[in-house]
Formats: C-alpha cells, sequence, structure tokens
C-alpha cells in the first residue's frame, strides 16, 4: 500500500527522549481515541480513520479525513449508559463504549445505541437499524467482523453482568450482513469482553472470568476450547493477544515473556520480555512481522507510558535486541483511554497510539514515525512446525 497522505494540517512534534517524529491527528477538550486496538480503525482506502470522541457528558463516533484533517460526526446514539464496565471511565449518553467495530470490506460502521446494533456508512452516513438485543441481554465486549465482510461477531451476556463473576450463558453471537442471520457460535458462564477474527470461520475469544487466557470457538462447530493452557510446558496465563496471518501474538506478564501461537497445532515459541519493561500490551501488526509493545508505569496521579520495538530474537544466543521507540509519554483520562493501544497503520509507516495533550490533560490520537524500522527478525511460522514447542 502506498504512503497514507497526511494533511500539514496536523501538529509535528518529538518523542521524548527518542527524538522519533509524531503527529498529532486530534487536539480539543475531549478524549479522542480509535476503535479498540485489536480491531482496524481505518477504511480500506486508508484515507479515513475512524474514531469515538467524548467531551461533555457525551461519546460519538467520527470519521477523520487524513488528507485534509477534516473530521465528520457518524453517529447520533442516546443510550444513556454507555460505559465498559469494568475497564472504562464513563463518558456519558451516546454509543456503547469501546464495543463499535469497522467492516473494512465494507466501510461500514457497526455500533450499538443501548441494546440496539446500527450501522453506518463510512462515506454517504447512511445509518440503518440491524437488529434489537433482547431486553434481558447487552452488547458487553469488543466485537469483530470476519475479513471477507461477511459476519459480525459479538458478545452478548445477560444483563448486569461483569467479568470476573460467573454469569449463566453467555454467548458469542454471529450476524450475517446480507441474510441477517443470527447464529449463536458458543455459551459460555463467563462475560468474555474480546473477540477477534483469526479468519473467516475461527475467533480469538479472551478471557474466561476464572483467570487470563484465550478460547477458540467458530462457525459451524458451536464448541470453545481453551488455547495455550494445559499444552505441555506452558506457565502462566496470557493476557493481551492479536491475531495475525502468522498466528497468534500475545504476552504472559507472569512469566516475562511474550509469544507466537498456532491455534490449530497448538504449538508456540515464546521470548523474554526486556526486564525494562512493566506492564506490557503486545501492538497490532496484522502481518505478524513487526513486534512492538507498550510499557505502562504509575506515576503521580496519573500514568505513564512508552513504547519499544523488538528488533531481533536470537535464539542461538538467547537473547533479545530492543529499541526503544519512545521515552515516557504521560496520558490523561482513566480506563482504556488511558492507554496507548498502539497498532501500526496499513501502510506499515507508522504507529498509532493514544497518547496525552499536556494542554488539555486529555486523550488523543498521534502517529509515531517507524519508517525506519525493518521487520522483526528471528520470528516467524516456521518456528511453529517443530513437533511440540521452542522457547527460551
Amino acid at each position: 500500500m502506498n504512503a497514507m497522505q497526511l494533511s500539514s494540517s496536523f501538529a509535528e512534534l518529538r518523542a521524548p527522549v527518542t527524538d522519533r517524529r509524531a503527529v498529532q491527528l486530534t487536539q480539543g477538550p475531549g478524549c479522542a481515541y480509535p476503535l479498540y486496538y485489536f480491531i482496524p480503525s481505518f477504511t480500506r482506502d486508508a484515507k479515513h480513520l475512524v474514531y469515538h470522541y467524548a467531551e461533555g457528558g457525551e461519546l460519538q463516533l467520527y470519521r477523520l479525513e487524513l488528507s485534509t484533517g477534516r473530521s465528520v460526526r457518524l453517529t447520533n446514539a442516546a443510550c444513556r449508559d454507555t460505559q465498559w464496565r469494568p475497564w472504562c471511565v464513563n463518558s456519558g449518553h451516546g454509543v456503547l463504549d469501546h464495543r463499535s467495530v469497522l467492516n473494512v470490506r465494507r466501510d461500514l460502521v457497526v455500533y450499538f445505541d443501548g441494546n440496539e446494533a446500527r450501522a453506518v456508512e463510512v462515506h454517504t452516513l447512511d445509518d440503518r437499524h440491524l437488529f434489537t438485543l433482547p431486553a434481558d441481554r447487552e452488547a458487553y465486549g469488543q466485537n469483530c467482523v470476519t475479513p471477507d465482510g461477511h459476519w459480525l461477531v459479538y458478545i452478548r451476556t445477560p444483563r448486569g453482568s461483569t467479568w470476573g463473576r460467573p454469569c449463566r450463558d453467555a454467548q458469542v453471537v454471529a450476524y450475517h450482513f446480507d441474510t441477517q442471520e443470527q447464529r449463536v457460535l458458543c455459551s459460555i458462564d463467563s462475560a468474555v469482553f474480546h473477540v477477534t477474527a483469526f479468519d473467516n470461520e475461527h475467533f480469538i475469544v479472551t478471557p474466561p472470568a476464572d483467570h487470563a487466557g484465550m478460547l477458540l470457538t467458530d462457525l459451524h462447530s458451536g464448541r470453545i476450547s481453551g488455547l495455550r493452557d494445559g499444552d505441555p510446558g506452558a506457565l502462566g496465563h496470557l493476557v493481551h493477544c492479536h491475531a495475525t496471518r502468522r498466528g497468534v501474538s500475545y504476552e504472559v506478564p507472569e512469566i516475562r515473556k511474550s509469544g507466537l501461537y498456532d491455534p490449530f497445532q497448538r504449538r508456540r515459541f515464546e521470548f523474554p520480555l526486556d526486564p525494562a519493561m512493566s506492564y506490557v500490551h503486545t501492538g497490532r501488526d496484522p502481518e505478524g512481522r513487526l513486534w512492538f509493545y507498550e510499557n505502562s508505569t504509575a506515576w503521580d496521579s496519573f500514568q505513564v507510558h512508552d513504547m519499544h520495538a523488538l528488533l531481533r530474537v536470537d535464539q542461538a544466543a538467547r537473547r533479545c535486541e530492543w529499541l526503544p521507540l519512545t521515552g515516557t509519554w504521560p496520558t490523561y483520562s482513566g480506563g482504556q483511554k488511558a492507554h496507548f493501544h498502539p497498532q501500526l497503520t496499513p501502510d506499515r509507516q507508522w504507529i498509532l497510539f493514544t497518547g496525552g495533550d499536556p494542554r488539555t490533560e486529555t486523550a488523543h490520537m498521534f502517529l509515531l514515525d517507524v519508517s525506519d524500522l525493518p521487520d522483526t527478525e528471528g520470528i516467524s511460522e516456521a518456528l511453529l512446525m517443530h513437533d511440540g514447542s521452542c522457547d527460551f
């Protein structure tokens, strides 16, 4: 893909310590942040970025035209309770927070106005009703769309369910955009809060109520099964994970490792995280070629974050080479708005992240220039082809 065209109106700045070039995409008194970082926020042509904007007790979705810097409001939702519990702060009325999803194939944004699922076309702004959840259910988690654009896959739970407490018959459900068919893929007695598409038929679900970890379900079997937990030699429970073309990328904070996993062969490759990092989120590269991480630490009354890239994994020498991408960068607000949640842009030239603007002490969207970074060396799907798993 050609490099994204960015408006000259965007402010340029330098990352703390590393002096790496950065661009600020949004500013103002409210908080602006992309769709949740496990899923795409850029349209198919990479000309628009879909994002949340929370200000004055209202939360709506907008599209940002990157070549002009112009934002257009997409939604007019009126739900009075939008908070994603227990993981984010209250943003007031509007769309359900962190539960919207972009159908990249159709340039269609699905959002929940309370129990009503709606879709708005990114370019024409045409808005339509999709379906309504039963009154005793609610849309609980971060949802996804299959890469072919046919299915929305979403999480619905008994109303009032909270992660960490068992509940009866939470469901992962698929909705077909053309036929309006709804299909329950699996049920679980836990308010899980992420479902991501591994491919057009298989989905990664995280995490169950009794521990961190990932599960696998699909369009046809009606089953859900655990991944990695119980595998020979596997220690700890992973927290954040991304579906990539090479496998599932993840980190396991308990043992200070990151890894790549094949959900069908149940094979993995794991390597140690940088000892300098504290609490990490694995960054999203859908190709699984560039490995980078957000590191979070507490400082005074708010959090500070930095980013690190993994340059290479040397199995023979049993070491990893890391590159700091930023020094500490404060964030504001709270909950999921106070995380970088970094993701690689479609042209692979930038990392999109949510950072703090000290002028207003709010969260906004930034791009960090990584056009000089080659793919991480030493990690590939070939490492998953052995009998068993390898790590160090």
